[in-house]
């Protein structure tokens, strides 16, 4: 990583904290001084993936883990889906894109993701967002919020097979207090938070 992109990358760092939830965001470091700062379980963690972004995500994640709760040990439900034992927090949520990771603990269930706004979202939309979402917000940003939105859902909700576009819904969005309305899976009501901590990022998370 250049000099200037790491001073630019510094700048996405973040934290939410409370004595029930926390919320982390950090850019990712290269493989190989994640690779150096590892631990002997994180490393077994990544011993099948060939990919090095794979195991750069993974890493980036485990490390700060490791930071903010160094006795927690992260097992795995059968969808793939990370989980805490020895903890004080019960739940625990990843997401990374390819240069920034965010990792979610709370005593609830919880949901984080993390996007580039670079993305190209408009060649999916039609896939996740319906006409009646996508006429909720104007901003250029919008598309990417309620990708990033389904995607703390469905975390939330823990199995699979869901439908972005029938089983997840967006109702309204607050954009003066970044929060955006929902349904979750289940059809319950679900407040969601947002955040743009630079201007290539969209953080949605319910902690």
């Amino acid at each position: 990583m250049s000099n200037t992109k790491a001073e630019k990358m510094a700048g996405l760092a973040m934290e939410i904290l409370s004595d029930e939830a926390m919320l982390v965001v950090k850019p990712i470091a290269q493989l190989d001084v994640l690779e150096s700062s590892a631990d002997e379980r994180d490393l077994r963690s990544v011993e099948g993936f060939t990919a090095q972004s794979r195991r750069a995500e993974r890493l980036a994640w485990r490390g700060v883990l490791r930071e903010i709760a160094p006795d927690a040990k992260v097992e795995y439900t059968p969808s793939g889906a990370p989980q805490l034992k020895n903890s004080h927090y019960t739940y625990i949520s990843v997401s990374h894109c390819r240069d920034a990771v965010a990792v979610a603990l709370s005593c609830e269930v919880c949901g984080v993701d993390i996007e580039r706004l670079d993305r190209n979202f408009s060649r999916i939309a039609s896939r996740y967002v319906s006409d009646k979402e996508q006429r909720l917000c104007d901003e250029e940003w919008w598309l990417a919020a309620v990708w990033c939105a389904k995607e703390t859902l469905y975390k939330m909700a823990g199995r699979e097979g869901i439908d972005f576009l029938r089983d997840t819904i967006i109702t309204g969005v607050d954009t003066s207090a970044k929060r955006i309305e929902c349904r979750s899976v289940g059809g319950e009501p679900v407040t969601l938070r947002y955040t743009m901590p630079d201007e290539e990022h969209i953080i949605c998370y319910k902690l």
